[in-house]
This record gives C-alpha cells, structure tokens and sequence, in this order.
C-alpha cells in the first residue's frame, strides 16, 4: 500500500467520512472506504478513475482552483453530488492537488477542519517526494534513451542494459517507434512542451514499463514496446490529437507523425526511428497524410535512404524537364505519373484522372512528343517513373497527383484533334 493510501484511510478512519485525493485534473490518487453516505460522483470517480466534467465544473465555481484553504461545495441535486469539503494540496507555492471530504450535514467540527488541512500539508510532502523520484527516473529514462539512438552499437547494447536494470522498460518485446514533428509552427515556443504533454498523456493510456519518450529539437519521440492489442496507428491519432489541442487549433491545423516497423530487439530500435523520422520527411515533401507509416511508403522508403545529392538530379531522364517547362500547371506530369502507377492501364487511369478516355490517349500522345520518349518501351517507362518519384522527394517536380483533389473532368477534344 502506498504511503498517500494510508494516509487516505488515516483521515477517512479519523473524521468518520469518505475521503480520496485526486491531483489537480481531478484524476483520482486514492480513496479511504465509504463511510456514511456516498453519491454518484464519488462512485464515478471511483470507476473511471477521474472526475465528471460536471463536478469538475461545480468545484472550479467555487474557486478551488485558486483556494489557500479549506472550501465548502454545497450540495448539487443536478449532479447528485453531496455537500463536501474540499481542501487543496500544496507545497509551498505548489498546486499539487485536492483532498475532498464528504460532509453532507456540514457536521466537521473547526478541530476535525484543521486536522484535514494538516494532512492535506502532509499529503503535499509525501506527493513532491513521490514527484522527484518520478522525475529523476524519467531523467534517467531520457539518458538511456538517448544512447539506445546511437549509431555506437556498444552503446545502445549498454543502454538496454541500464533499462533492464533499473526496471524502465521491459526488453523482451519487439519495439517500434513513433516520431511526432514539432517543426511547425515557425517560432511556437510552447512547441517541445506541448509535445512532452502529449506523449506523457500517450504513456498513460500504455501499461507499465511499456514506453519511454524523449522531445529533441524539431521532433518528438516514442518507443513503445509492442504487443498484439497495440494499434500503432491508433496511438499515434492519440499523440497528434493532444499535440494539436495543446497548441490550439487555431495555431496550427496538423501535426505529422511517422511510424517506424517494429524491430524484434531493443537494441534495434535506432532502426525504426530512423524509419520514423524518413517518414515524416516523406509524408511533408510529398504532401501526404499527417499519420504516416513507413511500411506504407512503397518506393519511397528506398528512394527516402538513397541521399541523393542535388547534382544528380540533372541525370533524372530530360523528358521530366522538358515536360515541366512546356507545361507550367504540371497536367502532364500528373498524367504521366497516374499512367505509370496504374501500370499503363488506361481505364483506371482515365477514371482517376477524371478524364475521358480520348483525353487521356491525347496527352499521352503529346508526353511522347514533347519528352521524345516512347511509353511502350519498359526502359523509357522505368526511368520516367522513377525520375518523378525522385524529383517528387527532393523537391524537383511538384506532387500534383490527382488522387490529392485535382479538378474537374475535362471534355474530351474535338475530333481529329
């Protein structure tokens, strides 16, 4: 039993009355057992280990929020909440949370008041402790985590090591890691906190020892050991979701996060990392959606590690060149991409494109005559395909494809056109 749980059942035992401690969002630390009458509220925040809204609401009129000592709720037929008293936890100038008393008669003497406020005293020695514990483990997590990153094998090997031994993380498990971009928006100074809030929340809903994360300059991450009921997908909705509350939606409308594959050994996570961070790199210069796993990528996850180096774009096929001068909208390259990742089938592709079929003949014919190439010869249609996905991802080339909302069906030209 914890030393906040005895002193819980201390006070109840002492007044005679149900007593529990939430923290300051009202997320329950601990309860003593009924005594006397107990409401609907009390059973709620029992079960769903967190206060209604409505309570919450109910108490912050009352000023809890703001209160030195020791406040009176009536009592709410609306909410069936019973009158209480509440009496907040603080250390010093700290706000650390909230012992609640419930006292429908109003019958607490000033003798038992005082003594509340006493072990709500003691309640905040005993919280601030519990909380520099908890922050020199986390401290120790982000060391070791930044080492399991490094590109020394030696080191990442010792890493796993220190997590093993000081219980930070189970190393038994494939892991994947989930990186959160923090680039956006330019000059947000609550950015990097605003993330460590979201992965912190992220953490919670995970059982123990099953995360660590780490907020560096322009991103955020999380290593999550996996199992069978984690969607990772899920959990990465959930970080972008608080993220984007956090800032405000209005500041900033997305937020990306790549997802890196689960790897079978601790030790390997600077791999899926990797795979997260080339991901959200990828899902940016191409426009793609904010949650991005790099699984899903297809080519791209070999063209994302090839480097290329901007002098070797000029061996991209001089076709792509040709035809981004000659058509400045890019309804060609559009086209010629769509036919390429539809394999040459003319029918899916006029039906994504949202084009008749005589259009689409049209400006293939006209590819070929601009780019000088012929899209019935495999070597022509290797190059041009790869060349647009390379100039895609270093920027050459806009990603217009139509799939991403392009316009309207065009008629098809008049005949002999």
């Amino acid at each position: 039993m914890s030393e906040l749980q005895r002193l819980t059942d201390r006070v109840g035992e002492r007044l005679g009355r149900s007593v529990a401690i939430d923290d300051t969002r009202m997320r329950l630390q601990s309860h003593s057992p009924h005594y006397g009458a107990v409401d609907e509220q009390r059973l709620a925040s029992i079960l769903r280990r967190r206060a209604n809204d409505e309570a919450i609401g109910w108490g912050h009129r009352h000023g809890i929020q703001h209160a030195t000592g020791w406040v009176r709720l009536p009592a709410n037929s609306d909410l069936q909440m019973l009158s209480r008293v509440c009496v907040p936890i603080r250390f010093r100038t700290l706000h650390l949370g909230y012992l609640w008393i419930i006292d429908p008669d109003g019958s607490l003497t000033h003798e038992q008041l005082d003594f509340a406020e006493q072990s709500a005293s003691e309640a905040a020695d005993v919280i601030y402790r519990a909380g520099l514990v908890s922050d020199l483990q986390s401290a120790r997590g982000r060391e070791l985590l930044r080492d399991l990153l490094n590109d020394d094998a030696a080191i990442r090997t010792q890493a796993v090591s220190g997590l093993a031994e000081d219980a930070l993380l189970e190393i038994d498990r494939p892991v994947q890691v989930l990186v959160l971009d923090t680039s956006e928006p330019a000059g947000e100074a609550d950015r990097t906190a605003t993330a460590d809030l979201a992965l912190t929340h992220a953490r919670r809903l995970l059982p123990t020892r099953r995360s660590l994360h780490l907020t560096r300059p322009h991103h955020a991450l999380l290593v999550v050991a996996v199992d069978r009921d984690l969607r990772a997908t899920d959990l990465a909705a959930q970080v972008q979701a608080d993220y984007l509350d956090g800032l405000g939606r209005d500041t900033v409308r997305s937020a990306r996060v790549g997802i890196g594959d689960p790897v079978a050994a601790l030790v390997d996570a600077q791999s899926s990392y990797r795979q997260a961070l080339q991901a959200v790199r990828v899902s940016r210069v191409l426009g793609l959606d904010p949650i991005v796993e790099w699984s899903r990528l297809g080519i791209y996850r070999l063209l994302a590690e090839l480097n290329v180096e901007q002098a070797a774009l000029d061996l991209l096929h001089p076709a792509l060149d040709k035809l981004a001068k000659h058509d400045a909208g890019g309804q060609l390259l559009d086209t010629l991409e769509t036919f390429l990742d539809l394999a040459g089938d003319v029918k899916a592709s006029s039906e994504q494109l949202l084009v008749h079929r005589t259009t689409l003949y049209h400006r293939l014919a006209r590819i070929e005559e601009i780019g000088e190439v012929n899209l019935a010869r495999g070597s022509d249609r290797l190059a041009l395909h790869l060349g647009l996905k390379i100039g895609h991802l270093y920027g050459r080339y806009a990603h217009t494809k139509s799939s991403m909302g392009k316009g309207a069906t065009e008629p098809p030209p008049a005949r002999g056109g």
